[in-house]
Parts: C-alpha cells; sequence; structure tokens
C-alpha cells in the first residue's frame, strides 16, 4: 500500500497550482529581463540549447516515470527505486557527455553559443537530475511539496542568472550562457532538498525489480522522447528551417511563456491523476470519476487565456517585451489555442499512465510526432513561424481524441464535456466582449494600461464564473479547505 492512495487530489491541485504561479512569475520577469538585455537572437539561441537538453535527458526522465510509477504502488519500494534511480542517473551523464562533447561543433553552430558542449552536460549534472528526484516526490502524491521545491529553485535562478550574464556579458553570446550557469547552480542548490523529501534512503535494487522498472520504461522512455520531441519540435524546426531561425525561437518563446499558465491546473491535476489512479486497489468507478472532474477544470485557466489573447496579443508582447518582438503577437494567439487543447490531453495521457498502459501513451505520441513534423515542416516553409504553431495544434488534437477515446473504452462515465466547462467558456467570452470594448477606448500607450485592462479582464472572468457555476465554488471551496487541513 502506498500514501499515494490517499492523495487529494482538490487540495495537491491547488497547492501545486498556486505554487507554478509563483514560479511562473519569477521566470515572467526573467524572460523579460534577458529578452530585452540579449535581444531575440542570443535568448533564442539559449532555448535552442535548452531544447536539445530536453532530448539528451529523456531517458533519465523515462526511468524517473517508471520509479514513481512503482513508489505510487508501494511504500515498499522506495528505497529500490530511489537507489535505481541515481544509478541510472550517473550512468546517463557519463554516456551522454562523451556523446556531447564529440558533437561539439555542431553544437556550437545550431545554438550560437560557444560553450555549447559544456553548459549542455552542465545542465544534465544538475537540472536534469533533479528532475528525476522531483518525480519520486510526486510519486509518494506529495505534489504541492515537489512543487514548491522547484518554486525555490526559481527564486534562485533569476538571481543568479542576472548576476552570471551581468559577470560575463562582455560578449552576447558569453553573457547568455549565464542563464545556463544559473539554473545549473540553482538546480544543485535545491536538490539536497528533494532528497529529503523523498523520505527514504536510497538502496541497491534487485536484478527483479530492475527488471520491472525496465518493463515500464521500455515505453516510457519511448514515449516522453517523443513527447520531448513534439513538445520543443516547433522551436528545433524553427531553428533549422528559418534563415533567422534563432530570432524566430526568441519569439516564439516570448509567446510560450506569456501562455504557459494556462496549463498549471491542468498539469498539476494530471500528475496527481497517475498517482491516485494507479495506487487504487478497485479504481474502475473511482477512476472514471476522477478523471471527468480533471477535465472539467483543467481549462479553467486556458479558455480566459486564448480569449485576453484574442483581445489584447499585440499589446500584451510589444510593451512587456519591446517593438523587437511584435512578430510574437500572432504566435501569442495560436499557442493560447493549443494550450486549450493541451489543458484536456496532458489529464487524459497521465490517467492512460496511471492504468499500466504506457504503450498506448507512446503510440498516441508517436502519431502526434510524425503529424506535426511533416505538417509542420509544409506550414513553416510555407507561412513562417505561425505555420508550425497550427501544426502543432493539429496533433495535439489528435492525441486529445485518440486518449479519449481509448479511456472511454475502458472506463464507463467518463464525461469529457461538462457544466463547469462551459461556465468557464462562457464567462471567456463575456470577459473577451468586456475587455475588446475597453481595449478600443483605452489604447494601451504604458503598463499601467496594460496592467488595467488585463485586470479588468480577470474580475470579469473570476466573477461571472463564480456567479454561474456552483461547481466551481464548491471544488474551490473543498481544495481550500484540504489545503489548510492536515495531509
Amino acid at each position: 500500500m502506498s500514501e499515494a492512495a490517499g492523495t487529494s487530489l482538490s487540495r495537491e491541485t491547488l497547492g501545486g497550482t498556486v505554487a507554478q504561479f509563483s514560479m511562473a512569475l519569477i521566470g515572467f520577469v526573467g524572460t523579460i529581463v534577458f529578452a530585452r538585455w540579449l535581444g531575440p537572437s542570443a535568448f533564442g539561441g539559449v532555448y535552442l540549447l535548452f531544447a536539445l537538453v530536453k532530448f539528451a535527458d529523456r531517458p533519465m526522465n523515462g526511468w524517473s516515470l517508471a520509479a514513481k510509477k512503482r513508489v505510487a504502488e508501494s511504500d515498499a519500494l522506495r528505497p529500490p527505486a530511489f537507489g535505481a534511480q541515481l544509478l541510472f542517473d550517473a550512468g546517463w551523464v557519463v554516456i551522454a557527455g562523451a556523446v556531447v562533447f564529440l558533437a561539439g561543433d555542431a553544437l556550437r553552430n545550431y545554438t550560437g553559443l560557444a560553450l555549447a558542449p559544456l553548459l549542455l552536460v552542465c545542465l544534465l549534472a544538475t537540472e536534469s537530475v533533479y528532475e528525476t528526484i522531483d518525480s519520486l516526490v510526486q510519486g509518494r502524491g506529495r505534489i504541492s511539496a515537489a512543487t514548491w521545491v522547484d518554486t525555490l529553485r526559481s527564486v534562485f535562478t533569476l538571481p543568479l542568472q542576472i548576476g552570471f550574464v551581468a559577470l560575463l556579458s562582455t560578449a552576447t553570446v558569453v553573457g547568455a550562457a549565464g542563464m545556463v550557469y544559473g539554473l545549473a547552480l540553482a538546480s544543485a542548490l535545491v536538490l539536497p532538498l528533494a532528497v529529503v523529501l523523498v523520505a527514504a534512503r536510497p538502496a541497491i535494487p534487485s536484478r527483479a525489480f530492475v527488471r520491472s522498472l525496465a518493463d515500464y520504461a521500455r515505453y516510457s522512455i519511448p514515449s516522453t522522447l517523443l513527447g520531448t520531441t513534439y513538445d520543443r519540435l516547433d522551436v528545433l524546426l524553427l531553428g533549422f528551417l528559418l534563415v533567422d531561425g534563432t530570432s524566430a525561437v526568441g519569439w516564439y518563446e516570448v509567446a510560450w511563456k506569456f501562455t504557459l499558465p494556462a496549463v498549471f491546473v491542468a498539469d498539476m491535476a494530471g500528475r496527481g491523476l497517475m498517482t491516485t489512479v494507479s495506487a487504487r486497489n478497485e479504481r474502475v468507478g473511482g477512476a472514471a470519476r476522477d478523471i471527468s472532474n480533471t477535465l472539467a477544470y483543467a481549462g479553467i485557466l486556458a479558455f480566459p487565456i486564448l480569449f485576453g489573447s484574442l483581445a489584447l496579443s499585440n499589446a500584451l508582447v510589444v510593451t512587456v517585451y519591446g517593438p523587437a518582438y511584435r512578430n510574437a503577437a500572432v504566435l501569442l494567439v495560436g499557442l493560447a489555442a493549443y494550450r486549450v487543447v493541451r489543458a484536456q490531453s496532458g489529464p487524459l495521457l497521465q490517467a492512460v499512465n496511471g492504468f499500466d498502459r504506457p504503450d498506448v501513451a507512446m503510440r498516441l505520441s508517436a502519431l502526434a510526432v510524425g503529424i506535426n513534423f511533416l505538417l509542420g515542416v509544409f506550414l513553416t516553409l510555407r507561412f513562417g513561424p505561425v505555420g508550425v504553431v497550427v501544426a502543432t495544434i493539429v496533433a495535439e488534437s489528435v492525441v486529445y481524441l485518440g486518449a479519449l477515446r481509448f479511456l472511454r473504452g475502458e472506463l464507463v462515465g467518463v464525461e469529457p464535456v461538462s457544466r463547469p466547462m462551459a461556465a468557464q467558456v462562457g464567462a471567456s467570452l463575456v470577459m473577451f466582449v468586456v475587455v475588446s470594448v475597453a481595449h478600443a477606448s483605452v489604447p494601451v500607450a504604458s503598463w499601467t494600461d496594460l496592467l488595467s485592462l488585463v485586470s479588468l479582464g480577470g474580475v470579469v472572468y473570476v466573477g461571472i464564473l463564480f456567479a454561474v457555476s456552483p461547481g466551481v465554488r464548491h471544488t474551490f471551496s473543498e481544495a481550500v479547505r484540504g489545503s489548510f487541513s492536515s495531509p
């Protein structure tokens, strides 16, 4: 039996979402500082490196999903799972490091960073290792605690990045590398806290246990690789296909950061959903209810962000990041639409994994990557950066439909559309109308104007949603009560 069986999805989702917002605010401030400081090209080069790191660490991440699954099943499996994860991480960093240095020239040319090989290995040994240990904490059902540790990491990251960039800014490329050093050091600083939260001493795993991890990881590793390929394919295609690829990546990342809060609730609830579904002994009825409830509220931030971006995209981008990022405005709307679909498909995939069917998730991820690549190449060459966003929306819709079809075949009672969801869409539409009218009367000429319009939209959306949806009021009050009660 695992303590994850007693996890409160509403409590962990609320706590994790608050932490995510705190973390995103810090990160958002950072992107404004560095986007203006470094310019679109150098800023985009750093994010190309970050995308490559996410490819290089996918075996570590996939193995950690297998370990997380076992931790969620039984507390007794925590020590060997912890030990197996540390051994795998150490071995993979050594292997990846050798490959990275052999490909050093290609990495430097692609990212524009002279120290790209060193920076990539540095992130693998710090950020990537931290993330695998954080996954084990989530396996215990401590979703919000794991996210708050990540928030603490963000608190360290921003000042460290500013310090390193300032110290190394005698050359633009070297200064950009300071962003990587700051993230790596911040990850190393919080790693001991994540280790403590695992609440187990690592033990040498038996061969049988390693085989059980490998049985799961043979699907979860390809799935995470495919998922990351899918998530970061847009950036990689922009960097490869377009003449000014690094600048296009800079515009894309600006729009990406703006829309990131849209999936906070879905992300937190999805992590808890995998854990609770895995931990249930008789999970059929409970799983259908948990999945339906998660879908009902997963888009509670995604819908208003989409309609808000439709009303204010150009004002948001130019006011916050400057005229050099004006081309990000259309990408902002497209990525906001993608986030709406992702807010639904993400929890569904987590539920599929919770049913011990990583093979299904892997096939869906492979299909999405294929669609996104083929369509993305064609549309990017034809329409520029916006083409790759359209391809991603199409691919994500396929993932959503495929995951939903599988779960509805396994369970009775999974409801993809609900009254709370309809209330969120309705409130978002009203917000769009109010903000659009206000924007027509009050052109955005300063931060004050922009913040006034954003605040107006937030008040309208939240006020209408709480007024018309008893389900939203009940779920929110339940989550708040749970957050102040003992876990």
